[in-house]
């Protein structure tokens, strides 16, 4: 648990407020502030990320949660130290795969710290945000499943396509593109039913090769308790200790309880899977 102060701002906020537009900084995780704005730009080590969201979206995704900023300055900090033996690689040409993610704050974080394929996913309803948050901060919106036409150009390009847990065409669509390096998955556990999906979802995307990566706010510990059962019947599963990873967490100040999780299939011994990696046209 960290609950250090910060002295520089972790987000300017823009929005209204009794029918005046205001612009402010904000020191210290406050997840009523950051939900509040029309506009965030979040600022993680050397890095601003821009961000719209909906304060009064009907969908959970619709807005920034904290844990988000959380695991962005623990990737900032890996980054930063350079670490080449770590359980994470920020390897520019590693694939990384978002579940669930919202307004896109880690698919962004991971693209603008170099990794050169990263796909975002979410519910349809969450796609435009996706998309309008990719071109806010300077990179083109692509996709592999033929929902738009891409440009000609594959510089500077993330991926952005919808995904309903448990969709099997959505999920072919994402497996499409090549292995999977790192699969994330944030703040998605909130609820019995949607836990099991998500293992679901988790499982028919990865193979042996893949690293998946959940990270959540404790806020319904039965949520949890169901995540975790049905992770350990399909996964070798960890939940990593809060001293292994939150003593690296920089220039953010969080009081919550957050587990982060670490889960692989196990490898079959005579299984030899040959990795090929396509690019999206």
């Amino acid at each position: 648990m960290k609950t250090k102060e910060v002295d520089r701002p972790i987000a300017t906020m823009e929005g209204w407020e009794d029918g005046s537009k205001y612009k402010r900084e904000l020191f210290n995780l406050d997840r009523w502030e950051l939900q509040s704005a029309d506009q965030l730009t979040i600022h993680i080590g050397p890095h601003d990320i821009v961000l719209v969201q909906d304060p009064h979206s009907s969908h959970l995704g619709g807005y920034i949660w904290l844990t988000a900023i959380v695991f962005c300055a623990y990737l900032e900090s890996l980054c930063e130290k350079k670490e080449r033996h770590g359980w994470i690689s920020l390897d520019r040409t590693k694939r990384w795969v978002e579940l669930g993610s919202g307004v896109g704050l880690i698919g962004l974080m991971l693209r603008k710290m170099g990794i050169e394929d990263v796909m975002i996913t979410d519910i349809s309803e969450l796609v435009p945000v996706m998309e309008r948050n990719v071109e806010a901060n300077g990179f083109t919106v692509k996709s592999v499943s033929g929902r738009r036409k891409n440009e000609a150009s594959k510089t500077d390009e993330v991926l952005v396509e919808p995904l309903l847990w448990g969709d099997g065409d959505a999920i072919e669509h994402v497996k499409s593109s090549g292995v999977i390096d790192y699969l994330v998955a944030c703040d998605c556990i909130y609820s019995e039913a949607s836990a099991l999906d998500l293992v679901d979802t988790m499982d028919r995307l990865a193979d042996e090769t893949t690293t998946i990566i959940c990270i959540s706010e404790v806020r319904n510990q039965a949520a949890q308790d169901a995540f975790m059962a049905e992770a350990k019947s399909r996964f070798h599963m960890e939940l990593l200790p809060p001293s292994q990873w939150q003593g690296k967490v920089k220039g953010v100040a969080f009081a919550e309880t957050l587990n982060l999780y670490r889960l692989r299939k196990s490898v079959a011994p005579t299984k030899h899977k040959k990795r090929i990696k396509n690019k999206s046209s």
